[in-house]
């Protein structure tokens, strides 16, 4: 059977049997066979080397002791469609368990871990890794760290790019995330300004459904639509070259390519994922000694539609055409 059609097929009996998306991204997979299941399993890598931990932040999918460990615990082997999210403590937990649920594969580059690509002696390449999720850095990226990333996207991989407001330095060492995001895009050895847009230094909070009306596989995704996104204070992206395309808008901007509040674009033949701001990505649920936002329900199933609907697409499991 053709991958994209089994992968079609299981998204049909997930919508089919869940009339709320919102809830643990339930899905029913029992009409294929172990094979096909695994024919459509990606591997994504939540990076934990650049302070996502640091102040308020809780950027993990799960946390052991104050450690993010390679592989969450339990294991994500023994997901079960009615498992909680709570089965993991980190505030991505959603996130990681939706995805496990449809039968994808995740891990965390650990707080010591190496970003690489093409590193034979790295467990951890990029290479093995078909989505690199990085949920606002707050340590700028080395020189050797920028190529691997952008070389990674060049050749096929999704990157998945989540900044926060201006002077959201939350270690205290001179970057927060807007810059180290501009500075990767700017001051690399491969292209400057590679995806098409920046982030501009800015600090908002708004609901918006400014939300393109141009159909595309992330805000009409195979999850649900996008409603919606709420910022608790965030920057916005301004679109530079035509291959960046904006979702959603800050509320009575025009659509055009400045003050949007998340994008998509191509690299090569990888693509990209950005948003503004961290809290939409936020289930709640992290570090109790962090002041954390509840984002993932904020507003009904728009967010979790755009975290798994993009997700999706990073990793070429929803090919519909924008």
């Amino acid at each position: 059977m053709n991958k994209n059609l089994v992968f079609c097929f299981g998204l049909i009996l997930f919508i089919a049997c869940n009339n709320n998306t919102n809830q643990s991204t339930q899905n029913n997979f029992s009409g294929l066979s172990t094979a096909e299941k695994k024919i459509n399993t990606k591997k994504f890598l939540f990076d934990a080397t650049k302070a996502e931990t640091a102040g308020n932040a809780d950027w993990v999918i799960d946390e052991d002791n104050g450690l993010a460990k390679r592989l969450p615990t339990p294991s994500q082997e023994n997901i079960q469609p009615n498992t909680n999210e709570t089965y993991w403590t980190g505030a991505l937990s959603s996130w990681g368990i939706s995805l496990v649920k449809l039968h994808q594969h995740v891990e965390t580059l650990q707080e010591n871990g190496h970003i690489t690509f093409g590193d034979a002696g790295n467990a951890q390449d990029l290479s093995h890794y078909n989505v690199f999720v990085v949920d606002e850095p707050n340590i700028r990226f080395t020189d050797a760290e920028k190529t691997a990333i952008i070389s990674f996207v060049k050749n096929g991989g999704g990157l998945f790019m989540i900044s926060d407001h201006d002077h959201s330095d939350r270690n205290n060492d001179g970057w927060d995330s807007p810059a180290i995001w501009n500075d990767l895009m700017n001051n690399n050895s491969i292209q400057k300004n590679p995806f098409g847009f920046s982030i501009f230094l800015t600090n908002i909070s708004q609901v918006s459904s400014n939300i393109t009306n141009a159909v595309n596989p992330i805000m009409q995704g195979p999850i649900g639509k996008v409603n919606a996104l709420q910022f608790n204070n965030g920057a916005t992206i301004t679109l530079t070259a035509p291959s960046a395309k904006g979702l959603c808008w800050m509320k009575d901007f025009p659509q055009n390519t400045i003050r949007v509040m998340a994008a998509y674009s191509t690299f090569g033949s990888g693509r990209i994922v950005v948003i503004g701001d961290s809290s939409p990505a936020d289930d709640g649920t992290g570090n109790k000694n962090d002041k954390l936002h509840k984002g993932w329900t904020s507003q009904g199933d728009s967010h979790s539609a755009f975290f798994i609907n993009a997700s999706l697409w990073l990793a070429k499991l929803n090919e519909s055409k924008s």
